[in-house]
């Protein structure tokens, strides 16, 4: 496919992407969580849907404290999810399907479960100790600093055995790797070739800008919130996006290059204003832009611009995401019920009209909403680090249903490990497969118009004048109009309806009508 540079688009570019969460995907042994050979029975559902490429969230062996992101060897898979034989059969069973796989690397932490972490905590004289970040604390026992984890309280865990603390930005479980000791990336060189060796298209880098932490250790200054006149950690002060981590993504591109030019780095960096240092030639293809504003029409235009003017270098284009397994489903986010599907289907015109990649994450093409889990229910370190003041990311989490009237959905015979609400069938797979108007149905037909799109249109889009509450921007001759407010609204607009989040939407003469909480693209010059 050639795009507007006047060169070959490398297949990532403006590729849609689909992420697995393994755990709650597809079982294939019914013993209630999902696995690799799961994966693999669903790859032609994921065909049939149109996307490019799936996303592989970790599968390593892990004691799962933070579901597999805790990593206790890289180069194997948890017998939970299958063998090394199930990874290869996914991803040959994909290449068949024209069909890229991306798996999930954690480079910035281990689990303590690790035999580096291990043997350094055998004895404070052991090598492997240096491979983690070990302080001694301040003169009054409290932690070398005030840095705090992600998952709430200090960012340090004393070994008592030492007296030492190490360093942990996430739980306590996930101790900090130490970049900074060259047999850290010497190490994850090696990872990164065993699974590209085994046909991996590319990688999704968790954190990627955290692996390399100040040299100095020093206390996060305190600043006033204007807000709520409290003290809380100076933003400004840079614990992590330290300048060699530049240096590891170099590398890695060399060695990706190595194998196959078009293979992919995406890294797990989401604001803006970051991104650009990353996104370049010789490091990172993509990072993500997740939009997570407020259905509003104003505050949507301030997040995808802000995104797209963070990236000014060549060939950038940002990645596009309303959600993930870390964040509350985006139909939750957006009003929940009947509302929250007709905003997340218009949501789902916007970004896709737009220049860029664009990251779908699992049960979305299903309209499934946020599950508010029982507290004995949950297992996100979030519920937990926090005193369940934080509810967590489990309702995000909930597996997948796949066919109504079953037991579980149809995910498992065994029960699921997290539970399924009651009524979740509903959604199931199988019931809006033959639905004119079914969200799944909605998404394919959306995501087979934008596959011949994205290759012939601009790499670049302008706002349209609108009414305060509308959307409308065009990339040549393609239009998209989305209607934010709660009421209908009538616009001035030429050309052919290619497809709308709603039966009700029309366009007659030069008028196109727009009920509240709608979208529609447009073909305005008859050859799309």
């Amino acid at each position: 496919m050639r795009g507007g540079e006047g060169w070959t688009r490398p297949w990532w570019r403006g590729a849609v992407f689909y992420e697995v969460y393994v755990r709650s995907f597809a079982d294939s042994n019914d013993d209630g969580i999902g696995d690799l050979p799961g994966v693999t029975s669903r790859l032609d559902y994921l065909k049939r849907l149109g996307v490019d490429a799936i996303w592989v969230t970790p599968f390593y062996p892990s004691p799962q404290k933070d579901h597999g992101y805790d990593v206790a060897d890289y180069y194997d898979v948890n017998p939970e999810y299958g063998t090394l034989q199930d990874f290869d059969q996914l991803i040959q069973s994909a290449h068949e399907r024209r069909l890229q796989v991306l798996v999930d690397l954690v480079p910035n932490h281990t689990s303590d479960q690790h035999p580096w972490f291990r043997a350094a905590l055998s004895s404070p004289d052991d090598p492997h100790r240096a491979l983690y970040y070990f302080a001694d604390g301040k003169p009054d026992g409290s932690p070398p600093n005030n840095w705090e984890s992600a998952f709430g309280g200090p960012a340090w865990t004393k070994d008592e055995s030492s007296g030492q603390w190490y360093l942990h930005l996430f739980a306590p479980e996930q101790p900090d790797l130490n970049w900074w000791n060259p047999d850290v990336p010497k190490e994850f060189e090696k990872i990164l070739r065993f699974w590209l060796d085994r046909g991996a298209d590319g990688y999704r880098i968790d954190v990627a800008s955290a692996l390399f932490k100040r040299k100095d250790l020093a206390d996060q200054p305190m600043v006033k919130d204007p807000m709520t006149g409290q003290a809380k950690p100076d933003a400004t002060f840079a614990i992590i996006d330290q300048p060699p981590v530049h240096e590891v993504y170099r590398r890695w591109r060399e060695i990706v290059n190595g194998y196959r030019p078009d293979r992919v780095l995406v890294g797990e960096i989401f604001e803006p204003q970051r991104q650009s240092r990353y996104i370049l030639p010789d490091q990172l293809n993509m990072a993500f832009a997740l939009i997570r504003a407020k259905w509003d029409a104003s505050l949507w235009k301030r997040s995808i611009d802000v995104d797209r003017h963070a990236l000014h270098g060549p060939g950038q284009m940002p990645s596009w995401t309303v959600s993930n397994h870390d964040v509350v489903r985006q139909v939750t986010r957006l009003g929940g019920g009947f509302v929250g599907r007709q905003r997340a289907r218009a949501a789902l015109l916007l970004l896709l009209g737009l220049p860029g990649q664009v990251f779908l994450y699992q049960g979305g093409e299903l309209g499934l909403e946020e599950v508010n889990l029982p507290d004995d229910a949950r297992q996100d370190p979030f519920f937990f680090h926090s005193g369940g003041k934080q509810r967590g990311r489990d309702g995000c989490r909930v597996p997948l249903p796949w066919h109504k009237g079953q037991p579980n959905a149809g995910f498992s015979k065994a029960a699921p490990w997290l539970p399924m609400p009651a009524g979740w069938d509903d959604f199931a797979v199988d019931a809006q497969a033959g639905m004119a108007e079914s969200m799944l149905v909605f998404h394919q037909r959306v995501l087979a118009l934008r596959r011949p799109l994205s290759g012939s249109l601009p790499n670049d889009f302008k706002w349209c004048p609108a009414p305060e509450g509308v959307l409308v921007y065009e990339r040549g001759p393609f239009r998209v109009a989305v209607n934010f407010l709660a009421r209908p609204v009538e616009l001035s607009s030429r050309g052919r309806l290619l497809i709308a989040t709603n039966p009700m939407v029309r366009r007659r003469a030069d008028r196109l009508s727009l009920p509240p909480n709608s979208g529609a693209w447009l073909d305005l010059a008859g050859g799309i």
